[in-house]
């Protein structure tokens, strides 16, 4: 989650997402929440592309590969590619020689080097990074508190999104929307956001 008291969509910080973080908005059709946020703002490396290439494989499941390309192609998100000329390609090898995966060792290195934010749901591979404060991270609820918070959304619509989410199998915290709020942003602005969704909070207890 964030580290400082600022939301990253009222900021100029860039997101560089992982496959799992950036998939749990494809698989539900809900990429305009991420444009919303964080227009102008998003980067995924190539590796990450290459990783949603395989759905092509699947004549079922090959709009989720064309739905990435098509969000590139619109200049939704910027790709790139760690080749040895690039910054992070030192980081880069070293995270995946250490047994990181491709996708999260790409995106990591990415914001070590660049000063950016990930976006990826994967706490094992990213846990220590976060701990020694070498990289801030946003998780998919993260990303659907700041759209809450934006919007000023429901609790139900943003539990309605997040049940479509667990039914496309993407792997989010086993809590709910509501309690997520008050465990992870009760010290940061949940002050102010309470106040300004205290009926709906209230009758949620």
């Amino acid at each position: 989650m964030m580290s400082n008291d600022k939301l990253v969509y009222k900021t100029d910080i860039n997101l560089v997402f992982d496959n799992d973080c950036l998939a749990s908005f494809i698989w539900v059709k809900r990429i305009d929440i991420l444009v919303n946020l964080y227009n102008g703002r998003m980067f995924i490396p190539q590796v990450v592309v290459d990783e949603f290439s395989f759905m092509k494989r699947y004549s079922k499941y090959k709009w989720v590969y064309e739905e990435v390309v098509d969000a590139i192609n619109a200049d939704l998100f910027k790709v790139i590619k760690i080749d040895s000329n690039h910054q992070a390609f030192f980081e880069y090898n070293k995270l995946v020689n250490m047994g990181k995966g491709k996708g999260e060792s790409a995106a990591i290195a990415i914001a070590k080097t660049m000063d950016n934010y990930t976006a990826c749901n994967n706490l094992k591979d990213i846990r220590p990074f976060i701990e020694n404060n070498e990289i801030n991270n946003l998780f998919t609820f993260d990303i659907l508190f700041e759209y809450y918070h934006k919007n000023n959304s429901s609790i139900e619509e943003i539990e309605k999104i997040i049940s479509k989410m667990r039914n496309k199998k993407r792997k989010l915290p086993d809590i709910k929307f509501k309690d997520y709020i008050k465990e992870n942003f009760h010290n940061i602005i949940f002050d102010y956001v309470y106040n300004d969704h205290k009926d709906t909070l209230d009758e949620l207890d």
